[in-house]
């Protein structure tokens, strides 16, 4: 049952990580993590003693599953290790291609050799995945020489790369906790490698099973982490920005008009965001049009200074005057209350999106009263 649940995980981890290529643009990366993750997935499912009993049965080969589980364990090293190395290179794409194929090449080197000494060993009496490791690294470890070698070199710049990139950020912290995992899966390796060389340890094969299942979990755990982290952070801005555009949207109701298929939350939000966007812009201009008109031809031919001179005020005090703009216009607006075009433009430390999200929260905290938004009723013209 927990072989299932850590390779649920990992196989969940793993479509995550094909949706996400499969709606984005495939990447090196990407599909660098796929195989990684789908390796470790299957290393865990091979380990199911009823999978490897079926896998022998059906091809014909005893402990069968014990290769094709050093296969994985290979890929999963190389799916890693270009993942870490592409996404920390500063080469071109064509140089960090190469290096990436250079890289699977030697992995796909070592799997064969591999694959030949397993089968060169010939066949022995049908056992656990567990007991065949442990009977055939105390009998003949140096079959398991070469893998354990490249898993150990390859996981271990995996590991130190990862260290070394992880910082804060939300990424940072999925990079940080997909690099323990990968510790892990390095002490269990070397301590395997050591095994099979001879040396004498104070732990059994059972311990470091254990350890390497706990490394796939955290694994699986670091790479759902960022998938997991995007969902809370999307409801949370859903529910931050659910009143302004709920008051844009009674007013510019033709903004976002056309039919808009459903995709990940995150999307959705950032859709949500582009129409406060285009509603806040939309409302401006007719203000700033309406307040120039009730103020003369003095006013008619050019702007006032309020309207090209940044505000001199913090972001926060910035974003209130927007936000308290839309509050006391609900009612009608005869352009008194406009503080002028330029309070609308995002303060240099700001993106278009915390922009977007202070006006909502400073909006939200004056406490109006939420209009039914259009944009977030399913009908059959509009939705998300």
């Amino acid at each position: 049952m927990i072989v299932w649940v850590i390779a649920g995980l990992l196989g969940m981890a793993t479509g995550l990580r094909i949706g996400w290529a499969l709606v984005n643009k495939q990447s090196l990366v990407s599909s660098a993590m796929i195989l990684s993750l789908g390796s470790l997935g299957v290393v865990a499912a091979l380990n199911w003693q009823p999978l490897a009993l079926l896998l022998d049965t059906v091809l014909h080969w005893p402990n069968i599953a014990v290769g094709l589980s050093q296969v994985a364990l290979i890929g999963c090293a190389a799916g890693s290790c270009v993942m870490i190395t592409t996404a920390a290179s500063d080469h071109s794409a064509t140089i960090t291609w190469r290096i990436a194929l250079i890289q699977y090449g030697i992995a796909g080197v070592v799997a064969v050799v591999s694959l030949v000494i397993f089968f060169r060993a010939g066949r022995q009496p049908e056992m656990s995945p567990a007991e065949y490791l442990e009977r055939d690294l105390d009998a003949n470890g140096t079959s398991w020489l070469l893998p354990l070698l490249y898993v150990f070199l390859a996981l271990t710049l995996v590991a130190w790369a990862g260290l070394r990139n992880s910082n804060r950020s939300r990424r940072g912290r999925a990079l940080f906790l997909f690099t323990v995992g990968m510790v892990l899966i390095v002490g269990v390796s070397g301590y395997f490698l050591l095994k099979a060389a001879g040396q004498a340890q104070p732990v059994g094969v059972g311990a470091a099973a254990t350890m390497l299942g706990c490394a796939m979990v955290i694994v699986a755990a670091g790479s759902l982490l960022p998938s997991v982290e995007d969902w809370f952070g999307a409801q949370k801005e859903l529910r931050t920005i659910k009143p302004l555009l709920g008051e844009l949207a009674r007013r510019q109701p033709d903004v976002g008009i056309g039919v808009r298929p459903r995709g990940p939350l995150v999307f959705r939000v950032a859709e949500r965001m582009s129409l406060i966007s285009d509603a806040l812009y939309l409302e401006a201009t007719a203000a700033d049009a309406r307040r120039h008109e009730s103020a003369g031809s003095r006013e008619s031919s050019g702007t006032t200074h309020s309207d090209t001179e940044r505000p001199h005020v913090g972001p926060e005090a910035q974003a209130r005057a927007v936000a308290q703009w839309i509050d006391d216009t609900r009612e009608g607006d005869d352009g008194s209350a406009f503080p002028g075009l330029a309070w609308l433009s995002q303060p240099e430390t700001y993106s278009d999106r915390e922009w977007i999200l202070a006006i909502a929260e400073q909006y939200r905290d004056l406490g109006p009263t939420v209009q039914p938004s259009r944009f977030s009723r399913r009908r059959s013209s509009s939705t998300f």
